[in-house]
Formats: structure tokens, C-alpha cells, sequence
């Protein structure tokens, strides 16, 4: 793949290769998940080297075609704002989700945007002393709706609008079911949070992440999260899938 320019991306990941090089997985504004080499940054150009790394917003140039061209160029766009603690991991989960469910190459037009947007929430939400969950709802929603796997949040399998009292069982190919005795639910009011992006209480929230725990599993084929897991190593709860 070839590049005209610098593009605005953040790093998802990166991984050394051979002595002083490394492989980092970008996502871009305009050609979505791209995998660039580094040549050299790990011998002696330590403010390159610091640049590439998670959720600095960045300008990059890269040349080369084929799955691995060289990267030429990396600015910082902005201001280094890294997360810490929780909002790490919620990080962390979010560009994990980018690696296993979106293919290197597809220029998603919304995606870049609203992974921006959802870095930007979740250090808002640490800042305030929020709830980190909703910002992470938010760009579940989005990315599966980037990646035509968009859930029915509005109308239930008959084309009925959602009614925020009744309780539904999500199917994945026709969407909310009203619910009968014993089913796996899901209140309508927290359907129509997660089409929303708000959420009226902590239910909800707690609904929600179940529900879209249970959508992912299901696109993800069984691949399991490391960054869910280092999560709850650390003694967290909740918030990262």
C-alpha cells in the first residue's frame, strides 16, 4: 500500500522486530488498520520510539506496497493525554477490539472519528469521576455498525417500537424478541440506551455491557480478550467488556 501524505492515526499496537525495529498496527483516518515497519526506532531515537505507542494522536507517512510497507514519517498531532489505571484498560479493550474484528486495508469512514471521540469520553469520564462504561457502549455500537454488523436497537422483531418496561431476548439474526418465562433478557429501556449512547441508571449499564459481552463473543468466534483479562488480574471491575 502506498501513501500520499501524512495521515492521522493512532498506534493499536506494536510488537519488536529483529533488533531495533518494530511492527505497529495503525489506525488511520483514511485507510483504516494499516501495519507499517519502524526501522530503527529502538536504537537511539528515543523520541520516535515514545511516539509509537497506544492513543497518542499522531501524523504518519509510510511507503511500500504489499502488507508491510516502511513507515517514513511520525508527528505528534497533539497532546500526549495517556490514560492510566481503568481507563487504561478500557483502552487497551477498545484497540483489541479494532485488531481481531476489523480487516488492514478497509478505510472505515466513521471509525477513525469515533475512536477519537471515545479516547477523548474515556479520559473526560476518569477526569470527572464518571462512569467509564458509557463511552465504551457507545463504540461497541458504532464499530459493529461500522463493520455491518449493526444491532437492532429501535423496533423489535415485529416492527414494533421498543417498550422501555418490557424485557427482550436479543437474537442475532432478527433482533429483540419479546421475552417468554426463563429467557436470557434485557430490559427495552436499556435497548434504547445503547441506541442512544445514555443510560438512565446503573441497571442499565450493568444490561448493557452483559448484552454487548454476549453480541461480541458472538462476532468475535470464541477468540478470547487479553486486555479483559488483565483487567480483572489487576482487580478491576466492570467496565472493559
Amino acid at each position: 500500500m502506498g501513501n500520499n501524505g501524512l495521515q492521522p492515526a493512532y498506534v493499536l499496537h506494536n510488537r519488536r522486530y529483529r533488533e531495533s525495529s518494530l511492527i505497529v498496527e495503525f489506525l488511520t483516518r483514511d485507510h483504516g488498520r494499516v501495519a507499517a515497519l519502524a526501522k530503527g526506532v529502538l536504537g537511539g531515537k528515543r523520541p520516535r520510539q515514545q511516539l509509537l505507542q497506544p492513543f497518542v494522536p499522531l501524523l504518519a507517512a509510510w511507503r511500500g506496497l504489499g502488507e508491510l510497507p516502511t513507515l517514513t514519517t511520525i508527528e505528534a498531532a497533539g497532546p500526549l493525554r495517556l490514560p492510566r489505571g481503568n481507563t487504561l484498560y478500557c483502552g487497551l479493550y477498545v484497540n483489541e477490539l479494532l485488531l481481531k474484528l476489523t480487516q488492514r486495508g478497509d478505510p472505515y469512514s466513521e471509525l477513525f472519528p469515533a475512536y477519537a471521540l471515545c479516547l477523548t469520553e474515556l479520559l473526560q469520564a476518569d477526569n470527572q469521576n464518571k462512569h467509564l462504561e458509557p463511552a465504551l457502549r457507545r463504540f461497541e455500537v458504532r464499530l459493529l455498525q461500522e463493520l455491518g454488523l449493526g444491532m437492532s436497537l429501535t423496533h423489535d422483531q415485529q416492527g414494533r417500537p421498543l417498550e422501555p418496561a418490557l424485557q427482550y431476548r436479543y437474537d442475532f439474526q432478527s433482533g429483540p424478541v419479546v421475552a417468554g418465562v426463563g429467557e436470557y433478557t434485557v430490559r427495552g429501556s436499556t435497548l434504547i440506551g445503547l441506541n442512544t449512547g445514555e443510560f438512565a441508571n446503573r441497571q442499565e449499564l450493568l444490561e448493557a455491557r452483559r448484552l454487548m459481552r454476549h453480541v461480541l463473543a458472538h462476532h468475535l468466534g470464541g477468540q478470547p480478550l487479553k486486555s479483559r483479562e488483565l483487567f480483572r488480574g489487576s482487580g478491576g471491575q466492570g467496565a472493559a467488556g
